[in-house]
């Protein structure tokens, strides 16, 4: 290890989470179906399996577990999946909190107790299996080991479940006593190899000659770990001469086994960064805690505080730090950890070994100083010496919730402060000692309760950056060499914002009628990037007035957003000022917005925007015609909300395509949401045009007088995976082609009240809808013919308010190829005649939730050959269902008999059934915790035997004219169940 290395590279990893998979994932074809069949087998006859997955750090253990975690067997098998990352501290409190989080999708207040905690991850579990996974463990405390997994059994009602811990540690695989250790060995050369020019070749293929030879040697020096060789070939993606890579073996000595190795490669990485600058950004992200994601821009602005990012001739600060900052993306020593839908980064992390790399760098600068420089503080900590904070460059200061940060917080010993971010809700005041940091150049208040700047904020002459998200500033002046104002979006401006001309980010802007708050102040501040929202443009009356913004001259802004007031009356002339907003040719605009925009057409420039990958239309009231945007060659998402106006989308709507003969070449995602007039949507052209070719998600809502979608909709569409039409009362059929839509995977048709048919007939043996998951069709009056899916992986399918469908008995049989089937709803529709052969092979061994309604389209006559059926149907589900819904005949004077094998049931509701008493196996439904009995007109009492039901929470008992919940309350014996009579607790 290298002289000095801190003793955090022991402890690696950021937080892990399920979802994120390595696209590359090479030489692990023996240890995922090793493991994946571990689990898929356990016995159900212990709580736990435990499964301990070992290997040194970099040797892909979380990699392989996620591709475990999401293997449709494994999904299969356990009724939730629960992902936690553990990190070095096992705190099991902090351990039941995480695992809460994840099962109720909450955010956790921090002030619950343990029991509280623990009872409700038991609620949250209920009848489930599960898979828990704990990656990154380090503990080797065994009583704290046997607090937390004595716990968890308490909290869980099943058996059969299974937990995999990842750890580098042997002693921890033991301590947690697991039924099997996988140890995760290094890979082979040629694995590593194969690594290497997937990061190195990506782009081009075949590998050159000349690099292969020196390649395999480079693979050979990984020593198999694939960390190693990621980020080697990360670094081999650019070096282009031979020379560099004969350097870059011959130079690659390792110093030992182990982490060593580890530390060696990464160093490499480092070791190739262009310029000391740029060194010093990679060796400053070390000052962040290892779980935290970084926001690209919020980083960048720190560098610049700190002075790392000197400008050129041809580029300002944020240029140099956002090329600084894709280099280390590049070269892995960032990483993405969320993506938004149209592929922009979010946040970045960086992995836990490459911190440890940065920390060495960090604390080995050239003159060998211990000064400590960059600070992470707590308010309830030790107090910072007069001698350290003199040193201090950046102080991110935390109030927390118990102490605060009040106006006499002395910061005046801070006297080369160029970084301040203060934190916590009881941070009110901006310290007045603040005033005298002449330095500081970056001032972040976004995470307190400051609603008001000092008048003194202009002092502070050298501030490029103030993020102050919650508080107000039209009263202070504001520095002059400013260049980031975050702020919201209902912020109102200082009058003299636009003497500010160094600006670049400033997200909202009101256009107001007084000097100082008009559109050409806008004009003065070119170099605005990013994102700019421009509110109150009613307040504009003519072209002039909007050039006056020179928005053409801003080509560095990534998202705009022209937003006109609805209801502001006066003289309107919103077609001028919107031609007068036009922006730079050839700006990097991704994202536009227009919105409340009163003209009747756009203005052309809205269809030139080649860059555009979003563009929304909202509330445009009086628009006639919708621009040509089919051409647009990186348009990803079209949203066009409430064009009131719009009477028909075609040609004019989709040009002639990209010149390719492509219509919409890149768009993935439609919108339709109330557009009140339009009545069809037409694409008139040739078979030798494609349109939609991308297209995942198409959404349509309350269009009420749309009658027809285009014939060929779904003929290029084959990647579409969404399909939601809701409330499209007017819609007569869906286009031809929906049966071959194998991508799809969710549909759902709702109030399409004279919608007719779903799809047409197709040749015997095709697929069907192979992939679809979910399935809703609701309040379809007069649909006759439903789709008829071969899905092996749905899971939902929810059929109501459907009084003429023919084919429903068919659609059923189709189950038949639905073995995961979870939730199935068939409610208000035509009685399903069914042999008794057919009942028997629907695979509802899976299903968990079931809702049935025979009460209304189902004829009367036949009310005992409907009971057998659905006795029949309910067999098949004895053993999994935990939700049944109910409603059955009011000649029925007894409940179906299979009922009484429900093992698994905790939800029982229970609708317009004729008998006088339940039956006696009523109290063997042991798991019950919730039940309902309504329209039950002759029933007297309930059995003693409803003593057995012991963990009963709430019993809710609706018109029941008979039934004397008093004289009956002495057969329940759980006193702590709730009651409820006509809807009021007694």
């Amino acid at each position: 290890m290298f002289v000095n290395a801190p003793a955090a590279v022991a402890h690696s990893s950021f937080e892990t989470d399920s979802f994120i998979l390595d696209p590359i994932f090479i030489g692990r074809d023996d240890d995922l179906p090793k493991v994946v069949d571990m689990f898929t087998q356990i016995h159900d006859d212990r709580i736990f399996s435990i499964l301990a997955l070992v290997g040194m750090g970099g040797m892909g253990k979380t990699t392989l577990t996620k591709k475990v975690f999401n293997h449709e067997g494994v999904k299969a098998r356990f009724g939730s999946r629960i992902w936690i990352h553990v990190s070095p501290t096992f705190d099991p409190i902090i351990l039941f909190s995480k695992i809460l989080d994840k099962l109720t999708r909450r955010n956790s207040d921090g002030v619950e107790s343990r029991d509280d905690i623990l009872k409700k991850i038991q609620e949250a579990l209920k009848t489930k299996t599960y898979l828990l996974v704990l990656d990154d463990v380090w503990n080797e405390d065994v009583p704290k080991w046997e607090d937390f997994i004595n716990s968890m059994i308490g909290a869980t009602s099943t058996e059969g479940n299974g937990i995999i811990i990842t750890t580098r540690s042997e002693r921890v695989a033991a301590i947690v006593n697991p039924f099997y250790i996988h140890h995760l060995d290094g890979l082979s050369d040629e694995d590593c190899w194969s690594i290497i020019k997937a990061k190195a070749f990506a782009e081009y293929g075949e590998v050159p000659l000349e690099f292969k030879m020196i390649g395999r040697k480079i693979a050979k020096r990984c020593q198999g770990l694939p960390l190693a060789a990621n980020v080697v070939g990360s670094v081999l993606r650019r070096c282009e001469s031979e020379q560099e890579w004969r350097s870059i073996n011959e130079n690659w000595i390792s110093y030992g086994e182990g982490g060593e190795s580890i530390l060696r490669t990464l160093k490499l990485s480092f070791d190739h960064l262009s310029s000391p600058s740029l060194k010093k950004c990679f060796a400053y992200c070390s000052i962040f805690p290892k779980d935290r994601k970084m926001e690209k821009e919020e980083l960048i602005e720190l560098w610049m505080a700190e002075g790392f990012l000197q400008p050129s001739q041809s580029d300002d600060m944020e240029s140099v730090g956002d090329m600084f900052f894709n280099v280390l993306l590049q070269n892995s020593l960032l990483q993405v950890a969320h993506k938004d839908n149209y592929g922009n980064v979010w946040y970045y992390v960086m992995h836990g070994l490459v911190h440890d790399l940065a920390s060495f760098v960090l604390s080995n600068d050239a003159d060998g100083s211990t000064i400590v420089r960059f600070m992470f503080h707590k308010e309830e900590s030790s107090s910072i010496s007069e001698q350290v904070a003199k040193h201090l460059r950046t102080l991110f200061f935390e109030g927390g919730t118990s102490g605060t940060i009040s106006s006499g917080t002395i910061f005046s010993d801070f006297k080369y402060l160029r970084n301040l971010i203060l934190s916590g809700d009881n941070c009110k005041e901006l310290p007045t000692s603040v005033r005298k940091l002449i330095h500081l150049r970056n001032l972040d208040i976004s995470n307190t309760s400051i609603g008001n700047l000092p008048k003194w904020i202009d002092e502070l002459y050298q501030l490029q950056t103030l993020r102050a998200c919650k508080s107000h500033l039209e009263k202070p002046k504001l520095p002059s060499m400013l260049r980031h104002l975050y702020i919201k979006w209902n912020t109102d401006l200082p009058a003299e914002i636009g003497r500010l001309t160094c600006l670049r980010t400033l997200p909202y802007f009101r256009v107001g009628i007084e000097k100082g708050y008009q559109i050409e102040v806008l004009g003065r501040l070119k170099h605005l990037r990013g994102k700019l929202e421009i509110d109150n443009l009613e307040n504009l009356r003519e072209k002039g007035e909007a050039l006056k913004a020179n928005m053409f001259q801003k080509s560095n802004l990534s998202e705009l957003v022209l937003r006109w007031e609805a209801g502001k009356e006066g003289v309107r002339n919103d077609e001028a000022v919107l031609e007068g907003l036009q922006p730079h040719e050839n700006a990097n605009l991704q994202k536009l917005t227009i919105s409340g925009f009163q003209g009747k057409r756009f203005p052309a420039w809205t269809q030139d925007m080649t860059g555009l990958i979003a563009i929304t239309l909202s509330s445009c009231q009086e628009c006639e015609e919708i621009p040509t945007l089919g051409h647009l060659p990186n348009l990803k998402s079209l949203r066009l909300r409430r064009l009131s106006n719009v009477r028909s989308i075609n040609s004019s709507f989709h040009g002639t395509g990209n010149g390719e003969g492509v219509i919409f070449p890149a768009l993935e995602s439609i919108l339709l949401l109330e557009m009140a007039v339009l009545n069809e949507w037409k694409i008139e052209f040739s078979n030798e045009v494609t349109a939609f070719p991308r297209l995942k998600s198409l959404k349509m809502y309350h269009c009420y007088n749309l009658e027809c979608l285009p014939d060929l909709l779904f003929r290029d569409t084959l990647h579409l995976s969404e399909l939601d039409i809701r409330h499209c009362s007017k819609l007569k059929e869906l286009p031809d082609g929906l049966h071959a839509l194998n991508y799809l995977e969710q549909m759902i048709i709702r109030g399409c009240r004279e919608l007719t048919k779903m799809v047409e007939p197709f040749p015997s043996g095709w697929g069907s809808l192979s992939s679809l998951r979910s399935l809703e069709i609701r309040d379809c009056q007069e649909l006759t013919k439903m789709v008829e899916p071969s899905a092996p992986s749905l899971t939902k399918v929810c059929v109501v308010d459907l009084k003429s469908v023919q084919n429903l008995p068919k659609f059923l049989d189709c189950l038949a190829e639905s073995p995961l089937l979870e939730q199935l709803t068939v409610v208000s529709v035509p009685e399903v005649t069914l042999s008794t052969s057919t009942v028997k092979i629907w695979p509802f061994d899976s299903l968990k939730k079931l809702e049935m309604d025979v009460s209304m389209q189902w004829s009367k006559e036949n009310n005992e050959a409907i009971k057998v059926r659905v006795d029949g149907i309910l067999k098949n589900c004895h053993s999994s269902l935990c939700e049944l819904s109910l409603t059955g005949l009011e000649m029925w004077d007894s409940l179906p008999d299979s009922m009484q094998h429900f093992i698994a049931l905790y939800s029982l509701e229970l609708e317009n059934f004729g008998v006088k008493a339940l039956p006696k196996w009523f109290g063997g439904l042991s798991n019950l915790e919730r039940l309902c009995l309504s329209d039950f007109t002759n029933l007297r009492s309930l059995l003693p035997s409803m003593r057995s039901l012991t963990k009963l929470q709430e019993l809710h008992i609706r018109d029941c004219p008979q039934l004397r919940i008093e004289s009956e309350r002495h057969k329940i014996l759980n006193r702590s169940t709730n009651i409820y009579v006509n809807g009021h607790k007694r």
